[in-house]
C-alpha cells in the first residue's frame, strides 16, 4: 500500500507520462505539455504546505495542479487536506470522485477505499438536555439506562429517533442524521399541561432582558425634555457671539409601528442674548433718558411641535423635530448694533419655525440621556430693529446644540 508521501513523490512521475489519458478518464479539458511542469510544482508545493501543517495552503496548490491536469490522486491529497482541516463531509466527497476514477492501482483503490469506510463509520457524540432536566431519554425505541439529562452518548452513523419522557408531560421526539463523526446537539423542552400539572398553566417568568426594550417605544408615550444647549445666533446680517440656552419639551406618542413613532407636544426656549454696540449709537433715548443695558435681553419662544422617531437599536432613538409657534423679547431698553434705541417694554412677538434633531440614550426604563446635535429657530425681525447703518431687519436665525435629561413616563 502506498502512503501519502509515495503518492506524493513517486506517482506523480507516472501520472505526468499519462496525464493525457488520464486527463480525459476525469473528463479534464486536455491541457498543453506545457502545463505539466507548472502543475508538479504546484504538486511539490502541496506536498510541502502540508508536511508544515498549513493544510489551506495545501488546497489551494493542490486544486491548481489538478485543474491544470494533473492526475487523479490531487484528489485523494485534497482530501487528506480537508480531514486535516476537520471538514469530514467534503473529504468524502473527494475520496468519491477518487474512488470513481478508473484504471486505478489496486493497492490504491484499497487504501482509499478503507479511508473512506473509515470514515463512513465514524461515531458521533450526541448531548441531550431538557428543560426541566432529569428526563429519560430513548434512542431508536430502547432506553438509555442508568442517565437522565443532561447526557451524552455515541452513537452509529445513520439516522435515528431520540425520544425524551418525564412524568406529567408530553414526549418530546426528533429524528438526527449521525455523520462522519459531528457532534450533535439536541435541546428538549417540555411544557406541562393543565391535566399533567392539576391546574391551569402557570405563564413563565418575566424577562428582565425585555424591560428596557419594551419601554422604549411601547410602555411610557410621555416624554419630558431638559437640555442646556450652546447657542449662536444671527440676525439678518449681523453675527452674534455664542449664548447659553434652556430647552424644555414634554410629548406625547400618539403612534409607533415597528421602529417607528409619532408623537405631539409642546417646547419652549430661553437664551439670554447679548450683542454690541459697534455703530456707537446713543445711550439715551426719549422719554426714559438712560438706557443703561441695552444691549442685551431675554429671548422666550415657544413652539407646537411634532416628532418622528426611529429606533436605532433596543437603547437608542433618533428623532427628527419640527414645529411652528412666537418668539418674543423680554427687554425694557434696547439699542446698540440691533435696534433704534427705545425704551419700549417689548419689540413685540414674531412667529417662528423650529427644526431640530435629538438623540435618547435609555439609562433605564424611566431616565434618558438626550443629545441635541442641531437645532435651528427661525423668525422675522422684532420690531425697532434696524436697517442702517447695518441691517438687522433680516430673518434671525439661532442654531443649537446641547445635552441633557429626559424621563419616559
Amino acid at each position: 500500500m502506498r502512503t501519502f508521501a509515495l503518492v506524493l513523490a513517486s506517482s506523480f512521475a507516472i501520472a505526468i507520462a499519462l496525464a493525457p489519458d488520464v486527463a480525459r478518464a476525469q473528463s479534464v479539458p486536455a491541457r498543453g505539455t506545457e502545463d505539466l511542469p507548472r502543475a508538479r510544482v504546484l504538486d511539490r508545493e502541496g506536498a510541502k504546505a502540508y508536511a508544515e501543517g498549513r493544510y489551506n495552503d495545501a488546497v489551494r496548490y493542490f486544486e491548481e495542479a489538478y485543474r491544470l491536469g494533473g492526475p487523479p490522486f490531487e484528489l485523494w491529497n485534497l482530501a487528506k487536506c480537508y480531514l486535516r482541516l476537520d471538514q469530514p463531509e467534503h473529504a468524502a466527497e473527494l475520496l468519491e470522485r477518487y474512488l470513481a476514477t478508473p484504471n486505478l492501482a489496486s493497492d490504491d483503490r484499497d487504501e482509499a477505499t478503507q479511508q473512506l469506510d473509515t470514515l463512513r463509520k465514524r461515531s458521533s457524540t450526541l448531548t441531550v438536555a431538557s428543560s426541566p432536566p432529569g428526563a429519560q431519554v430513548r434512542i431508536d425505541g430502547k432506553v438509555v439506562d442508568g442517565m437522565q439529562t443532561p447526557l451524552s452518548m455515541s452513537v452509529a452513523p445513520g439516522t435515528h429517533t431520540v425520544t425524551v419522557t418525564l412524568a406529567g408531560r408530553p414526549p418530546y421526539t426528533k429524528q438526527i442524521d449521525a455523520r462522519y463523526g459531528r457532534a450533535i446537539i439536541l435541546d428538549a423542552p417540555l411544557s406541562a399541561t393543565a391535566a399533567a400539572e392539576g391546574g391551569p398553566v402557570k405563564p413563565p417568568p418575566a424577562n428582565p432582558y425585555d424591560s428596557i426594550e419594551d419601554d422604549v417605544f411601547a410602555k411610557r408615550p410621555f416624554a419630558v425634555r431638559a437640555i442646556a444647549a450652546a447657542m449662536l445666533p444671527r440676525y439678518g446680517s449681523v453675527g452674534g457671539t455664542g449664548q447659553a440656552e434652556g430647552l424644555l419639551s414634554a410629548t406625547y406618542r400618539v403612534s409607533s409601528a415597528g421602529a417607528l413613532s409619532l408623537a405631539f407636544g409642546g417646547l419652549l426656549s430661553f437664551t439670554g442674548d447679548k450683542w454690541s454696540n459697534t455703530i456707537a449709537a446713543p445711550t439715551t433715548a426719549s422719554p426714559c433718558g438712560d438706557l443703561g443695558s441695552s444691549t442685551s435681553a431675554t429671548a422666550i419662544s415657544a413652539f407646537l411641535l411634532g416628532d418622528v422617531g426611529i429606533r436605532l437599536f433596543s437603547r437608542g432613538t433618533f428623532h427628527f423635530q419640527g414645529g411652528g409657534g412666537v418668539a418674543t423679547y423680554s427687554a425694557d431698553r434696547l439699542g446698540g448694533d440691533l435696534f433704534v434705541p427705545t425704551c419700549k417694554a417689548s419689540p413685540g412677538a414674531r412667529p417662528a419655525m423650529y427644526l431640530g434633531t435629538q438623540f435618547d440614550f435609555a439609562v433605564t426604563p424611566a431616565v434618558r440621556v438626550t443629545v441635541l446635535p442641531i437645532a435651528l429657530q427661525v423668525q422675522p425681525a422684532f420690531d425697532g430693529v434696524r436697517s442702517q447703518p447695518i441691517d438687522t431687519s433680516g430673518i434671525w436665525l439661532r442654531a443649537s446644540l446641547g445635552v441633557g435629561v429626559g424621563l419616559d413616563l
